[in-house]
């Protein structure tokens, strides 16, 4: 008896439970910038119904001089959420998660002895919300005039995968089983859709902009995934990330033609 398996990933066009067409689709995305006065850069950021404030400080000098790099800049990530200490953990290690992303986007080199630091408030969630904070905190920093590397994009994949056996004769008429695994994956889930099965995987993908196959860091919860299914999910999340920096283009242009209406409009 052989025993072989495959893997076949396929994304569906069945309407989700928010009304989008396919699995493949992002949530509708909003963006304010400078909504807050008294930050350097700050945004509110909206994916479907999870929603992110984010404000900027810095590059300023640190208030504990243990903070202090004497040859490049150190970027601090805070994230609030309201809730009891049963989420610290978790926030914990996205903090971390993201400091770690910033940090390697951000031009530190250009602020020695200077700290920047990010406080990202959740205000209202319904799921992706790493991928949320990521956008909210780049959008702020853009906002705040603080120099970047390269723009991270970060791609939230639902992984649902189903097995399927089979048996049948090979050539020598002896019988061979076949297992099929199907990968099913969910682009940019809701707060439902990731709780609905415990064994489905949760995979957020941090790409670069200019290039989108250039996996940066990746954050994974659930039992996990194989490498084909991690593929996949890379593939997905490629040609996903354009859509993040051309709305990042499009609210920068909306804010500087709101402010040059603001100055001019007489």
């Amino acid at each position: 008896i052989n025993t072989t398996s495959t893997m076949t990933t396929r994304t569906t066009s069945s309407r989700r439970p928010d009304g989008r067409a396919s699995e493949g689709t992002l949530r509708p995305l909003a963006c304010e910038l400078s909504c807050l006065h008294r930050a350097d850069g700050s945004a509110l950021w909206k994916a479907g119904s999870t929603h992110v404030l984010a404000a900027v400080y810095g590059p300023i000098a640190p208030q504990n001089i243990n903070n202090e790099n004497t040859t490049q800049g150190v970027v601090s990530v805070v994230i609030k959420s309201g809730k009891t200490d049963n989420n610290q953990l978790r926030e914990y290690e996205m903090g971390e998660f993201l400091h770690n992303v910033l940090e390697s986007c951000v031009d530190v080199r250009r602020f020695p002895r200077c700290v920047i630091q990010v406080v990202l408030q959740i205000i209202q969630f319904d799921g992706s919300l790493l991928a949320c904070l990521l956008h909210s905190a780049v959008a702020a920093l853009m906002d705040a005039g603080v120099d970047l590397l390269y723009i991270p994009v970060a791609t939230t994949c639902l992984v649902a995968s189903t097995s399927a056996s089979a048996s049948r004769l090979d050539k020598d008429d002896h019988k061979k089983n076949t297992t099929t695994t199907t990968a099913s994956i969910r682009l940019d889930p809701t707060s439902a859709e990731e709780e609905e099965d415990k064994d489905t995987s949760i995979i957020v993908l941090v790409n670069e902009q200019n290039r989108p196959e250039r996996v940066l860091g990746t954050h994974s919860l659930g039992p996990g995934v194989s490498l084909d299914e991690l593929l996949a999910c890379v593939q997905v999340a490629s040609k996903a990330c354009p859509a993040i920096p051309a709305f990042f283009r499009l609210a920068l242009e909306q804010k500087i033609s709101r402010e040059c209406q603001t100055l001019w409009s007489r």
